[in-house]
């Protein structure tokens, strides 16, 4: 009774044990998935965004006036094309709340941008301030950077709890490994104990005397 009540506790735990592994092995899943969609791929989309946003900078650099800069409104429409692309990724991914904060406070200076750009594409050359539109254009583009200096922060930040999660669970996974060897090893120790028994038990009916 003893040996079959200790059988049953042996299998019971190798059976929750797997069902912690498949749960361990979920999460670490979603980790992993988590680091790629959530953290890798928003690094890239800042590192694109930093890019295209001195590819801009150096653009007005090169403008002395508004002319120069309609002669060049076509090269920027596609900066601002392939910004706006990366903008619509990067806000499809998971956000943290300092994240979107920090994500908004870009699309803003984004916006804002475009606006000034627009005012010197389209305003009375007569009247509109080139050079001031000018350095207002490079005081947005700066902004625009340190808040995608902002996001490059966060992603280190949150990327390094996600790894020590992962680490956590891969922990966990190797004690069970380790709780589930000795349940083996106790398990093939009572099959041992009880073929033992078995021969001996009929050992002993081989050798009990007939005294008819």
């Amino acid at each position: 009774m003893t040996i079959a009540v200790l059988l049953m506790v042996l299998f019971v735990s190798v059976f929750i044990k797997n069902m912690l592994d498949e749960e361990n092995v979920s999460e670490l899943t979603t980790s992993c998935s988590t680091i790629y969609q959530d953290r890798l791929l928003p690094e890239s989309y800042i590192y694109h965004l930093s890019d295209f946003l001195n590819k801009k900078q150096r653009l007005i650099d090169k403008c002395n006036d508004q002319s120069d800069f309609e002669r060049l409104e076509v090269v920027n429409d596609g900066f601002n094309a392939e910004i706006d692309d990366i903008m619509v990724a990067f806000e499809a991914t998971y956000l943290t709340p300092e994240e979107a904060t920090a994500l908004s406070a870009l699309g803003n200076n984004i916006d804002a941008l475009y606006t000034v750009e627009n005012a010197i594409q389209k305003g009375d050359k007569e009247t509109i301030d080139f050079q001031l539109a000018k350095g207002r254009f490079s005081e947005l583009i700066s902004k625009a950077s340190t808040d995608l200096k902002t996001l490059s922060d966060i992603q280190l930040t949150v990327g390094k709890q996600v790894n020590d999660d992962s680490k956590r669970i891969m922990a966990g996974s190797s004690i069970l490994t380790r709780f589930e060897t000795a349940i083996l090893v106790v398990l093939g120790l009572v099959i041992n104990a009880l073929v033992f028994g078995l021969i001996s038990s009929k050992s002993k009916i081989r050798q009990r005397p007939n005294w008819n």
